[in-house]
């Protein structure tokens, strides 16, 4: 924020100027009177602290030396003592302003972030920027097994450091400083670390320095309270400077540039302090929510395949992919793609997805899925004895030859196909010939069998098949009951509901096409196929391989406007495939 010079028209002000415009100033020339009738300072906008000049008898100065903003009024001609009086005193009310509108827009920035090992790392940065020193380091209380210690989190030296993380127990006593301040609730400032009086319980260990070669010497410690009051924490700084830009190089160096930390300084720490105890305090409680859904989310998958024990870690296996993919687009810097980001929260949110996408499986009935032939079990064996009894009864040789031919093509015709392929002819010349029972001609199949042995695709009837595909609407109508909405992670629902859509509209349950479908859906739905053609536990089929696996997305998905094709092309190139589980 700028500090302005005003001078009446006039005014002896000699170079006195043009002067201070070099040091930051805004200097004008202005007519006081015409200054008030366009509203005083306000027609400077959000003016900075102010210096006016001008005749002490002026009425329209007398008017605006009552505006706030106003630090000292000087009267021609100026005298040195005044003037460095004055702009002392609005350089350093201009830096107070900024200082603060800084340490608002720190504090939103610290309540907004949720990952804590980067809100960490920001709290030490930022107050090292705001109060101009050169190091600092954050200490956080944690119990464990009963016991409370002092955890030393975070470090950082030099203007471009952005940090080391530690996990590093240390002893909650007052032997330290960060521990003294822990343990007390006091802050402390030192103008020299290594003067520490003896009478102090808290020493100062210049290991660090040594091996470093460096020098601490001006050190503050303020403790971190919560909403409650309790401490838990302390941020601990090193080495004010003059500007925090400026790179100590030696021990010298530091000895002849760094100042002592004053009373504002230790202000405006204690209230960054307060605001980033809050804002750890709120990253652990996210920490903690996040926990409790991971859990949960595993606990719902675990249910799901204590019923389907032929898809076990399939839903593992589909986020995996469809997470890569994301991150992969991430990494994307060129192309259609190139536009298109995923936030840390999106990327769970999608995982939490294509974990839970499944879930409506419970609602499945059992012998679907398990079905591994397309004829119900035990059907095939009553086809089987059925032609058995036609040969039997058969005289004729070669219409015995064909019946057996026959029957090995109908057993055939019960393995399930991975891609769509027409009935098998043996199925119509089976219609053609019966058998005798109790003197009764008999088919060698009815119209249930003959219905399920011309199943195009896959195991399972129609009517099966709508029994399964419900399993899609399941899982949203029980995702749906969790209160997602008040979580980063809204859209899992709807998610999960989409995995089975196809941009040509041909899928299900709701039929959506195109933009219709959300792009972690597509992506979760390349994973899914993939995973089921190349699984090796559906009892229905046997496992592909890669490369056809591959061949088939392209050509039966991709090729035929079903899945996106840029993500498919991404999934191969990059051989996404390979995405290990997390």
């Amino acid at each position: 924020m700028l500090s302005y010079f005003l001078y009446a028209r006039g005014a002896e002000v000699g170079d006195i100027p043009s002067l201070l415009h070099t040091a930051g100033f805004e200097t004008y020339e202005v007519e006081f009177d015409r200054l008030r009738d366009e509203g005083g300072l306000a027609a400077f906008g959000e003016p900075g602290p102010t210096i006016l000049v001008g005749d002490p008898r002026d009425p329209n100065l007398a008017l605006l030396t009552e505006d706030p903003h106003v630090v000292a009024v000087l009267t021609p001609p100026i005298e040195r003592v005044s003037l460095v009086a004055a702009t002392r005193a609005a350089t350093q009310l201009a830096a107070e302003r900024t200082q603060t509108t800084t340490l608002l827009n720190v504090s939103r920035s610290l309540s907004s972030e949720r990952d804590l090992p980067t809100l960490e790392r920001s709290i030490v940065h930022n107050a090292r920027e705001l109060t101009g020193a050169d190091a600092g380091s954050l200490y956080l209380i944690e119990e464990v097994d009963g016991l409370k210690h002092l955890r030393f989190v975070v470090a950082q030296t030099g203007p471009t450091d952005e940090g080391t993380l530690f996990n590093r127990e240390l002893p909650l006593n007052t032997n330290s400083i960060a521990g003294y301040v822990a343990v007390t609730g006091e802050s402390i400032t030192i103008d020299d670390a290594y003067q520490i009086d003896a009478g102090h319980p808290y020493t100062f260990n210049r290991s660090f320095d040594e091996s470093n070669n460096y020098r601490s010497k001006s050190m503050i410690a303020v403790p971190m309270r919560n909403l409650r009051g309790t401490v838990i924490g302390a941020i601990q700084l090193i080495n004010r400077k003059p500007a925090f830009e400026i790179v100590l190089e030696t021990p010298t160096h530091s000895e002849s540039i760094v100042r002592p930390f004053d009373h504002h300084d230790r202000s405006v720490l204690e209230a960054l302090a307060a605001q980033a105890a809050i804002a750890i305090e709120n990253a652990r409680l996210v920490e903690s929510i996040q926990n409790l859904f991971e859990r949960f989310v595993r606990a719902s998958v675990k249910a799901i395949e204590v019923r389907d024990r032929s898809t076990q870690g399939h839903s593992e296996r589909v986020a995996a992919l469809t997470v890569a993919q994301a991150e992969a687009v991430n990494r994307t810097h060129a192309g259609p793609l190139a536009d298109m980001y995923f936030t840390a929260d999106q990327l769970r949110e999608v995982r939490y997805a294509s974990l839970l996408h499944d879930f409506g499986k419970v609602a499945v009935p059992e012998y679907i899925f398990g079905k591994a032939k397309k004829l119900p079990d035990g059907r095939l064996d009553t086809v089987r004895l059925r032609f058995l009894l036609a040969i039997e009864q058969c005289r004729d040789d070669a219409m015995r030859e064909e019946l057996r031919e026959l029957l090995d093509r109908i057993q055939a015709a019960n393995e399930p196909n991975v891609v769509a392929a027409d009935a098998d002819d043996a199925i119509g010349r089976a219609m053609r010939h019966g058998y005798r029972d109790a003197g009764e001609p008999r088919p060698l199949l009815d119209d249930i069998e003959l219905a399920y042995l011309r199943i195009p695709r896959g195991s399972l009837s129609d009517a099966e098949r709508d029994r399964m595909q419900e399993h899609v609407t399941q899982s949203y109508l029980f995702l749906r009951e969790i209160p997602w909405g008040e979580t980063p992670w809204f859209n899992v629902a709807e998610y999960a509901y989409g995995h089975h859509e196809h941009l040509d509209g041909t899928g299900y349950p709701r039929k959506l096409s195109g933009d219709a479908i959300a792009p972690q859906v597509r992506m979760m739905t390349i994973s899914d196929v993939y995973d089921a053609l190349t699984a090796t536990d559906r009892p229905y089929k046997k496992a592909m391989s890669v490369e056809r696996s591959l061949d088939i997305l392209t050509k039966e998905f991709a090729e035929r406007g079903k899945i996106d094709r840029l993500f498919l092309d991404l999934f191969i190139e990059r051989k996404l495939y390979e995405a290990k589980l997390a």
